[in-house]
C-alpha cells in the first residue's frame, strides 16, 4: 500500500484506538478521591504500548530519505484539491482557535482583576496571545495551502509561514502554566507532548521555506502528534485545546501526507496564446 495513504490512517486509525483506550483509563483507572492512577492497571499498560508502537512504527517509516525533497513545492505543491481543502479546514479551525482562546483570556483577566492574590496573570497572557497568534497561524496555514495548491511562492504566505509554530509554541507553554503544579503527568501528558510534537512538525514545515528541509522530522512530528492529538481528546479539554488540537492536527495530516507522497514535480506557468 502506498505510503501516503497508509502512514496517514495509520495515524489516524492509532488515534482512535488511543481515544477509546484513554477512556477506559480514565473510567476504570483513575481515582479521583487522591488523583492518582492505578499503578499497572491494563487500560494504562495497553494505552502506553500502544503510544510505543505508533511512534516506532512512524520512527521505522520515515528513515529512509526521500530525494529532491529541499525546497517547500517539490515536497507540498500538491496540485489536487483534496489538500487545499483540508487546510482550509485547518485554517477555519484555527479561526475559531483563536477567538475562542482570546475569549478565555478575557475571563481570566477578570477574574486576576477580582482577585490579584489567587490568580495568576501569566496564565490569562499567555492564553490571550496564544488567541492573537492562531488568528495570524490561521492566515499563514491557508496561504501555505494555496501557494502548494498553485505551485509558487509568494511573500504573504513565507512571512507568514512561520506563525503556526509560534501559535503552537505558545499554546504549548499556556498548557504548562495550567498544569504547572500538577504532579501527575498522566492527567495532560497526552495533551502536553500533542501540542508539542504538532507544534514541531509545523516549525519543520516552515523550515522548507528558509533552507531547512527535514523530511523525515517532518513526517515523525506530524503523523505521531496527530495520533497523540486525537487521543488527547478524550481528556475532554476546553474549547481552545479541543479547536487547537483539531486544527493543528488536521494541518499536520494535510502536510504529512503531501511529502509522503512528493516529490512533485515543478509545474510550468500557463503559456499565453500568441495574438493573432
Amino acid at each position: 500500500m502506498r505510503k501516503d495513504i497508509f502512514l496517514p490512517a495509520l495515524a489516524v486509525a492509532g488515534g482512535a484506538a488511543g481515544f477509546f483506550l484513554r477512556r477506559w483509563q480514565l473510567a476504570s483507572a483513575y481515582l479521583p478521591e487522591t488523583g492518582l492512577f492505578v499503578h499497572g492497571a491494563p487500560a494504562t499498560l495497553a494505552l502506553l504500548a500502544l503510544t510505543g508502537l505508533l511512534a516506532l512504527a512512524f520512527l521505522l517509516a520515515v528513515l529512509k530519505k526521500k530525494e529532491g525533497l529541499d525546497d517547500f513545492l517539490p515536497a507540498f505543491g500538491s496540485p489536487g484539491s483534496g489538500q487545499m481543502t483540508v487546510l482550509t479546514a485547518a485554517g477555519f479551525l484555527l479561526f475559531a482557535a483563536g477567538g475562542l482562546g482570546m475569549q478565555e483570556g478575557f475571563q481570566g483577566l477578570g477574574l486576576w482583576r477580582a482577585n490579584p492574590a489567587m490568580y495568576q496573570l501569566s496564565i490569562p497572557g499567555t492564553q490571550l496571545l496564544a488567541g492573537v497568534l492562531c488568528i495570524l497561524a490561521a492566515f499563514g496555514v491557508l496561504l501555505l495551502g494555496r501557494m502548494a495548491y498553485r505551485g509558487e511562492l509568494n511573500g504573504a504566505g513565507c512571512f507568514l509561514s512561520s506563525f503556526p509554530a509560534l501559535a503552537g509554541l505558545v499554546w504549548v507553554f499556556s498548557a504548562h502554566l495550567k498544569h504547572g503544579t500538577e504532579p501527575v503527568l498522566m492527567k495532560y501528558g497526552f495533551g502536553l507532548f500533542a501540542a508539542l510534537l504538532l507544534t514541531l512538525a509545523h516549525y519543520c514545515v516552515a523550515g522548507f521555506l528558509y533552507g531547512k528541509p527535514r523530511p523525515r522530522g517532518t513526517l515523525f512530528f506530524a503523523l505521531t502528534g496527530v495520533a497523540l492529538g486525537i487521543t488527547s481528546l478524550a481528556d475532554g479539554p476546553d474549547l481552545f485545546t479541543a479547536a487547537a488540537t483539531a486544527a493543528f492536527s488536521l494541518s499536520a495530516l494535510g502536510f504529512a501526507r503531501a511529502l509522503l507522497a512528493g516529490p512533485w514535480p515543478e509545474r510550468m506557468p500557463p503559456v499565453e496564446e500568441e495574438e493573432a
